[in-house]
This record gives structure tokens, sequence and C-alpha cells, in this order.
């Protein structure tokens, strides 16, 4: 193998014969002769071929790597590359989702792309270029050309994003699309009906379209829908040694609330086909499709076992102790059903056999909350408190806000973090952090680094701390 290192202007820094694998994680290229180059798969900013039969690789810090003369290993070493590279984007960048991602490689908006579909979101990493998180609270519309072969996502704040050279996966790329997006906007729907249970069916629609995952809602626009809207979901949402510092932000400035799903609970089914007894009539679930489940609470517990996502299920029958569960604000659903069925052994007599189910132990975990449950408060200073409602050591987070579209682009920069916060304070300046790339190549990241003002503690002082930070 022959290779060249050429640094960022041009300059030639290294050239020769030598080896290149992947070796724990990096691409390793060994001179024959002199220090080893070790480049970690995200430090490849784009992928191409200069010239026939070589592959050129342009690093984040601005120098290029050109490898050639790899004869046959070359195809086996891009692809190699390439896969790696998509993984540890995701990871460093702080841009994976929720769940497991189904893969699709295909085009984005002209340049060739690893598409992923992840419970929560679609992640596009291009061959070339940054790589982009759209969560499916922020998709208007899914849309194809005449054709049929070229896909149009549209997303408010940008220009549609053109989804295309999927070959024979198209159809299944739209379907799981469009299907994953319509599953988030039914899980928020159905979660909030468990916690507001009083509330009727166009109501509550309106409630789930301001309250779309992720995305923080107005307390006046909640409190338009219905008056008591507002604080039965802050009840519902705040743990108990929140509630004084809730209050106190309430009193502070204009208000909003929002839920995260952060934790994906849908387990993947194994062994042997399902088993069916045809003695057991067929029953329907939400989505139309037929099962065969036992009557009563084992068969609704069954059905909501084989939901194709994690808030789908029964809700009517269980869906309050669920969601607070989810929420991690009481015992949960384990508490609230103890003693009761266990699936799916008692369900799926034939052990061999585990049917996609939902992971309702992992749900109810009080400590690791499923669902994040958030208030946002902006104030007359000129600031956006966001505070955290049912998460212990989770300290309240101050940003400097103007006005209500700056707290929007501070909420949707949150959601594209996955509200994982510990990127904004940290250190980035040293070599050591492991936020340093994220926060040079993330705008989501930098926006939010730029105009963090600092963090109140909850401990006995965090009013006064907070009372600081706010001027």
């Amino acid at each position: 193998m022959h290779y060249r290192l050429i640094a960022d202007g041009g300059a030639l820094l290294d050239e020769g014969e030598g080896t290149a694998e992947m070796a724990g994680g990096a691409l390793v290229v060994t001179p024959e002769s002199g220090p080893v180059l070790r480049v970690a798969p995200a430090d490849v900013v784009e992928i191409g071929e200069p010239q026939p039969y070589v592959i050129g690789l342009a690093l984040a810090d601005g120098a290029r790597l050109e490898l050639s003369r790899l004869g046959v290993m070359r195809t086996q070493l891009l692809a190699e590359i390439g896969e790696a590279r998509v993984a540890d984007t995701e990871q460093v960048l702080l841009l994976d989702g929720v769940g497991t991602a189904e893969a699709f490689p295909g085009w984005a908006d002209g340049s060739p792309a690893e598409l992923r579909l992840y419970d929560d979101a679609l992640v596009i990493v291009p061959d070339g270029g940054l790589a982009e998180k759209v969560p499916y609270a922020f998709i208007k519309s899914v849309s194809t050309d005449s054709t049929g072969y070229t896909i149009g996502i549209e997303v408010p704040g940008r220009p549609p994003i053109a989804v295309g050279r999927l070959a024979r996966r198209t159809g299944e790329f739209l379907e799981l699309l469009r299907a994953r997006t319509s599953a988030a906007a039914g899980r928020t729907s159905h979660f909030l009906a468990a916690l507001l249970p009083g509330l009727g069916p166009v109501a509550l629609r309106s409630v789930a379209a301001l309250l779309r995952d992720g995305l923080a809602a107005a307390r006046t626009d909640l409190e338009a829908v219905e008056p008591t809207v507002f604080p039965a979901l802050l009840d519902a949402a705040c743990a108990p040694d929140r509630a004084a510092g809730a209050r106190d932000l309430l009193a502070r400035g204009q208000a909003f609330l929002g839920f995260k799903q952060t934790v994906s609970v849908q387990r993947e089914g194994s062994g042997a086909a399902p088993w069916r007894d045809s003695a057991r009539p067929p029953v329907l679930d939400h989505d139309g499709r037929a099962g065969y489940f036992a009557a009563g609470l084992p068969g609704m517990f069954a059905a909501g076992m084989t939901a194709s996502l994690g808030f789908d299920g029964p809700f009517d029958a269980y869906g309050p102790p669920l969601a607070y569960g989810l929420l991690g604000t009481m015992g949960g659903f384990q508490n609230a059903y103890a003693g009761g069925p266990h699936l799916p052994r008692d369900v799926f007599p034939h052990e061999r056999v585990t049917p996609a189910h939902t992971d309702y132990a992992a749900l109810a975990d009080p400590v690791d909350p499923a669902v994040l449950a958030f208030l946002l408060c902006l104030t007359p200073s000129g600031h956006l408190v966001y505070e955290v409602l049912n998460a212990a050591d989770h300290a309240t987070y101050v940003f400097t806000c103007r006005d209500t579209d700056q707290a929007a682009q501070l909420n949707r920069a949150l959601d594209l973090l996955g509200f994982r916060v510990e990127g904004i304070h940290s250190d980035a300046t040293s070599a050591a952090s492991r936020y340093r790339k994220a926060a040079q190549r993330l705008p989501a990241l930098r926006v939010l680094r730029e105009r963090f003002v600092g963090r109140a503690i909850h401990t006995e002082g965090w009013s006064g701390q907070l009372r600081n930070l706010l001027g």
C-alpha cells in the first residue's frame, strides 16, 4: 500500500509504503519506517476517489490522506471505513437517536449518504459534509415526486431534504419513515391520554399537537385548550423534590412544558415462529392488525407486548400507572400490577419463543425514567431557564434568550442533542475533552454553549444560585 499525507494548504507531510487496516475502531496507517498515523473514523469528514483506485480521505483538521495500491483489499477497506465513520460520527457528535437504527444507503440532497431511521429521528451521515439529525417532531410532511423514486422531506427552517437512489429499498424506506413519524405522534397522544383521562378526544388532539416529542408548549397555549391541562400535566410530571423549584420558576416568567422519550423500551422477539392457539379468536389491536390473545387482562397485556413501538398498547386499561411509571414520579407499572401475569411465559407457554414486546420494567424505572419531563421559563431579564422535573441530580441550566423565537431555537438545539447536557457546561478546549469535536462541528451544541450562562445545583442554596445567574 502507498500513502500520501497532505497538510491543509497542500504541503506534502509524508509519503511512502506501508500497511493500512481498521484496528481498535480506527484507521491505522503503519509506514515501513516512521510514526504510525491513527485516524478516528469521526475525523473523516469526506470520503472520495481523487483518482481511479485511490481512496481519498478529507480529515477534520484540514489534512488529506490518500491510499493507493491496495489491490483486492481496497473495496473491503473502503466499506470498513464508511461503516465505522457513520457509527463514530453519531457517537462523537451526539447525533444518535433512541432505539436501534434501520440503515439505508442512498443519497440525500445530491450526495451519497447513509440514512438511519431511529425510533425518534432520522439521522443523515453523508460521505462528505456535516451529518444531520432530524427528529420526527420537526418533519412537516413526506412526499414523493412523479417517478416515486425521489422522496421529499419537508422540515421548517430549511429547504426540503431530497432523498433518492435507494434502489429496491425506496418503498421500504418511505413506508418505515412514515410509520415511525406517525408512531412518534401516536405515542405522544397515548401518553398524554393516560395523564389526562378526563380530556375529550378533540382537546387531546390539540394538546398532542402542541406537545410533540421533545418540543415544549407554552403554558398559555395549553390552558387555551382547557384551563386545567397545564397544572394537571405539571403535577403529573413533577417529582416531589422539584415541586418547589417549579413553582418558583412559574412566578419568574413565561412557562413552557415539554416531554421527551429518551429510552427505547421495545425489545425484539427471538426464537422460532410465534406460537398461536387456533382455539383463541383473533383480537384487533389499535393499528387494526390481528393477533391471538386471551380475553381479559392477560390478553390486553399480550396485545401491548406485541405493539410496534414504545408507548403503544391498550392504555385505556392500564395507561395512568404506566404513564406515571414512564415519568418515574411514582412506583409505576410494576407496583400497580404486582403479582400479575408474567409474560411471555404465561401467555406464550412455548419457552423457546419470545415475541417482540415492551419491557415494562424499564418503563417503570424511577431512577432512569423513559420520558424526560422539562420546564422552560423565559424571564423578563432576557434568560431562558431549563429545568428537568423528574430526574434526580440534574442541575438547572440558564441561557441568554431575548424572545420566544430564541427560546424555540434553544429548545430545538436541546432536542437535537437528545437533551444530553454534559457537553454544554463541560470543558471543550482541552485535547482531553470528549466534547471538543462536537463543540467544534455540531451547530446545535455551539449555540447552546455560546448562550450558556451557568448552572444552579439543587442544594439548599438553589434559589440564591438561580437569582445570581438571572442578575
